[in-house]
């Protein structure tokens, strides 16, 4: 009996095994693209600290504006090609349907007449297609092709939008510019979140070590399991848990190795090292409240490429509107313009 259940848990762990390296094979761009970003977000936090140590400076929010107005640029031109092929597509949509309208009163004509000499060929016009005989197209046919093809255009033709979701009003956003799914405020307050989260995060450089905030980042995997569990009420496996808790352990151990650091350089954790470990770890967990509200927005009202242009703009908004606020000087003193010469690293 114990051999069967050691057995029984070993193939659990193998078939779980195969099947996650089947679902990374399978999703290897979104992995790629995760990847590439991981190196952006890593230059830019050893930038940061260099600047910290070497210039004395921190812009967290210059860094921010740049990356959010270069996102911004590029989402606000692919959901203006999208909205523009969409247009097209519904254009070519209702014209097939006039042609289809045009063959049904057509075709009733056509029956009528037929009706009065031959009811026979009034039922066989009505039959599916034969398929020894595929030139033959009957009007039951076209009708049946054609409300397949609107059933598949919905999402693009109609206030009906993907995988059954319930019609959606539209939203002119930019005077018009743009037609967006969901309030701008929505978009708002995810902006709003995830550059607060990259703030603290940059912020953090200034005050605590690079692995450690990197390291720490991964908080935003159990929080992220947590706000689900919350807002969306979803449930997890066993294995979800387990790679939940690898990321506590992780981050207890980094917490723990960092305290034990400043032990052995023989100087007590000053409280500026404990501010940035904290600033880490609260710019993680609003890392993974921003990744549960961006999936319900994409998910429930407009697509990836909306929510990608609507971050970009508020993110740039707020990261400029906190720079002027809050980081003049330190730009001021990175470039010279405060009077002294300009940070040579």
């Amino acid at each position: 009996d114990g051999d069967s259940r050691g057995d029984s848990l070993a193939q659990t762990i193998t078939s779980t095994i195969v099947d996650g390296l089947v679902h990374t094979v399978a999703h290897w761009k979104v992995l790629l693209l995760g990847q590439a970003i991981s190196i952006v977000l890593a230059i830019a936090g050893g930038t940061n600290e260099v600047l910290s140590l070497e210039c004395k400076v921190s812009t967290p929010s210059t860094y921010n504006a740049f990356g959010y107005c270069v996102v911004g640029i590029f989402g606000g031109v692919l959901l203006k090609w999208e909205e523009r092929k969409k247009s097209k597509q519904c254009e070519d949509d209702a014209e097939l349907r006039h042609i289809h309208d045009g063959s049904a009163k057509s075709g009733e004509t056509h029956e009528g007449n037929e009706d009065e000499n031959d009811g026979e060929d009034v039922n066989d016009d009505l039959t599916l297609e034969d398929d020894d005989s595929p030139s033959k197209r009957t009007f039951f046919s076209l009708s049946r092709r054609s409300r397949n093809a609107e059933k598949s255009n919905n999402g693009s033709c109609s206030d009906k939008t993907k995988k059954g979701r319930k019609k959606q009003l539209q939203y002119p956003f930019l005077f018009g510019l743009f037609t967006i799914q969901a309030k701008w405020w929505y978009y708002f307050t995810v902006a709003f979140i995830e550059a607060q989260a990259y703030y603290f995060i940059f912020l953090a450089f200034r005050y605590t070590t690079f692995t450690f905030v990197y390291v720490s980042d991964a908080l935003a995997i159990p929080a992220a399991m947590l706000f689900t569990k919350l807002i969306m009420k979803r449930s997890y496996l066993w294995t979800h848990l387990i790679g939940g808790a690898v990321c506590m352990t992780g981050i207890i151990v980094n917490t723990v190795s960092d305290i034990n650091d400043s032990h052995v350089d023989g100087h007590e954790l000053s409280s500026d090292h404990v501010k940035g470990d904290i600033l880490a770890i609260f710019g993680a967990i609003l890392l993974g409240l921003d990744d549960v509200l961006s999936e319900i927005i994409v998910s429930e009202y407009g697509g990836v490429t909306e929510m990608v242009f609507m971050k970009g703009f508020f993110g740039t908004l707020i990261s400029v509107g906190q720079l002027v606020a809050f980081e003049r000087d330190s730009v001021q003193a990175l470039f010279g313009n405060s009077g002294r010469s300009p940070c040579v690293l």
